[in-house]
Formats: C-alpha cells, sequence, structure tokens
C-alpha cells in the first residue's frame, strides 16, 4: 500500500526537465519573441507577396479571383505611362527641393539654438519649433487647405494687407506644386534640424576655440569643421526624408488631389487611384512594387555612402 501510494505521488509531480524548460531563458524568449514575429510576418511579409503577385496579373479589385497572369506587363505600361512618369518626376522633384530647403533652413535654425543654449526659456523654444512634425500629415493637409483656401484663406489675406494680388493656391500648376513644396518643409524642417543640432552638439568646444586662435572665420569654421562633423548625421536625415517623400500621400490627398490636372500627381497617389478608384489592382500593385524598389535602391545606395564617410 505504502508502495502504490508513493507510486501515484511521484507520477503526480511534475519532472524537473519540464519546469526547467518553460522556465528557461530560451523558451520565454521565444515566448515573446514569436507572437511578435508571426504579427509583423502577417502585417508586413504576407501584404508585400500578395502585391507582388496581384502585380504580374491583370486583375481587378472588384473581381480578385479573375486574375489572369500577364508576367511584367503591368510594369511595361507604368513604364510607358505618361501619367506615372509624370507622378514620378513630381517626385523626385519633391524629393530634392524639400529636403534641400529643410537642411538649409534646418541648420540655420539649429545654429540658432545652439547658441542660445544657455538661455533658460531655450528649451520651450526648441519644443514649439518641433510641434509641427508631431501633428499627422493628414491633420496638416485639413490645416493648410484652409490656410491656402483663395477666398477664406489667411495666405491671401496677408498678401492683399501688404498691397499683393491674391494667388490661386491649388488652382494653378506652379503654386499648387509650390503649396505642396511649403506644406512638405514646414513640416518636416524641424526634423532636420534637430539631427543638425545633435551633431552640432556633438563637436566639442576647445575645437571651435582652436579654430578662433588659428584666426578661422565663420564659413572657414563652417566648411572645415562643422560640415565635415555632421555630414553623417545629415545623410541619415536625407535617407529618412527621402524613404517618407517616397510615400506622400496625404497632403497632396487632401489639399490637391493630384490637380490642378496632373500637376501635383505623385507615385503614391497614381497608385491609389489604380487601386481605388479605377480598381486595376495589377496596375497599383505593380506601381507600389516599384515605389518599394525605388526605396531599396536609394537607401542601400546611401548607407553604404554613410559607412564610407564614418569609416573616412
Amino acid at each position: 500500500m505504502a508502495s502504490l501510494v508513493s507510486g501515484t505521488t511521484s507520477d503526480m509531480t511534475p519532472r524537473p526537465s519540464r519546469r526547467a524548460f518553460y522556465t528557461g531563458d530560451r523558451f520565454q524568449a521565444a515566448a515573446f519573441i514569436v507572437p511578435s514575429c508571426i504579427f509583423l510576418a502577417l502585417l508586413t511579409i504576407w501584404p508585400f507577396f500578395y502585391s507582388v503577385y496581384l502585380s504580374l496579373h491583370r486583375v481587378r479589385l472588384t473581381a480578385l479571383k479573375r486574375a489572369v497572369f500577364v508576367g511584367f506587363e503591368n510594369y511595361w505600361n507604368l513604364v510607358t505611362d505618361t501619367l506615372f512618369q509624370h507622378a514620378l518626376l513630381n517626385t523626385l522633384m519633391l524629393a530634392t527641393a524639400s529636403i534641400a530647403c529643410e537642411i538649409i533652413i534646418g541648420f540655420v535654425v539649429a545654429k540658432a539654438f545652439v547658441s542660445i543654449a544657455h538661455l533658460r526659456w531655450s528649451n520651450w523654444l526648441r519644443s514649439f519649433f518641433l510641434m509641427p512634425m508631431m501633428v499627422t500629415p493628414l491633420i496638416v493637409g485639413m490645416i493648410f487647405a484652409y490656410v491656402f483656401n483663395p477666398v477664406l484663406g489667411i495666405a491671401n489675406y496677408l498678401l492683399n494687407s501688404v498691397g499683393l494680388a491674391p494667388v490661386s493656391w491649388f488652382g494653378d500648376p506652379f503654386p499648387a506644386m509650390l503649396s505642396i513644396l511649403l506644406i512638405n518643409v514646414w513640416q518636416w524642417t524641424p526634423f532636420m534640424m534637430l539631427l543638425i543640432m545633435a551633431g552640432l552638439f556633438s563637436i566639442r568646444s576647445d575645437l571651435y576655440e582652436a579654430a578662433r586662435v588659428d584666426g578661422a572665420k565663420w564659413h572657414h569654421i563652417l566648411r572645415f569643421l562643422e560640415i565635415p562633423s555632421i555630414r553623417g548625421i545629415v545623410l541619415l536625415g536625407i535617407i529618412l526624408r527621402i524613404i517618407d517623400t517616397l510615400r506622400f500621400f496625404d497632403v497632396v490627398y487632401v489639399t490637391t488631389r493630384g490637380g490642378p490636372g496632373d500637376s501635383t500627381m505623385v507615385l503614391t497617389l497614381y497608385a491609389y487611384q489604380q487601386n481605388f478608384q479605377f480598381f486595376q489592382a495589377g496596375t497599383g500593385s505593380a506601381a507600389a512594387v516599384i515605389i518599394l524598389v525605388i526605396s531599396i535602391v536609394i537607401t542601400t545606395f546611401a548607407v553604404r555612402l554613410l559607412r564610407r564617410i564614418e569609416n573616412d
């Protein structure tokens, strides 16, 4: 009887090896990481492969089960489509102009904040300057849709107050593109300023003192000390901003919808229209894949350049 009881008791006790397995670091690490990996796979990897699949088929969004394999026909149609070419050119122009303005304005503002860093209220002023980048692009587009309103907007009101003629900000091609550029620069210049300011703060003060002792002017300090010290972090900011500009959609959709005509058409809006307005899921998916490929190529080249700068 005693042996029977002892045998039952020993069978009911959990094995030490199993308990050690569940309490081990490997199992706990996998228990935390695997659900996140599954979620990311369902959120990113599966939609990517499905988009590639759709891009190789002629298929409408309303009849996805009737897909017809056409190979790279959708990509060839995009390359030869003048509207897609115009959207690509607009995106590249917007990226080049906005990033150049953000770097110049961001550097000037960063220098100003570095020079007043000893003041107590400089932190409050810096936080106020960072507010535009904390607002979602959709809200920014809605705000500037009222600011640039030709009748009720404050922009034309200020122009009238100084005796200038009102501007049809979203009604003419050049003002419309300029408006999109101004909105983009207004929102993301604080981001570039923050990166440049971090780079300027990393420069040791004794280097500035040595340069002044040697008689260096401000442009000498800028050329031989500050620019070499911050070029790595500026290049990182350029990479991030190029990726942001390639997926630039919200502001254009809210303000101009690609108009007037197709003057402010960008790649993401083109892909959206093909998918959800014309229901051409194959063409829209091909446009999305091209955007991704352009992002990967530019990012790869920029990262290699960044590593070369760091090694130098």
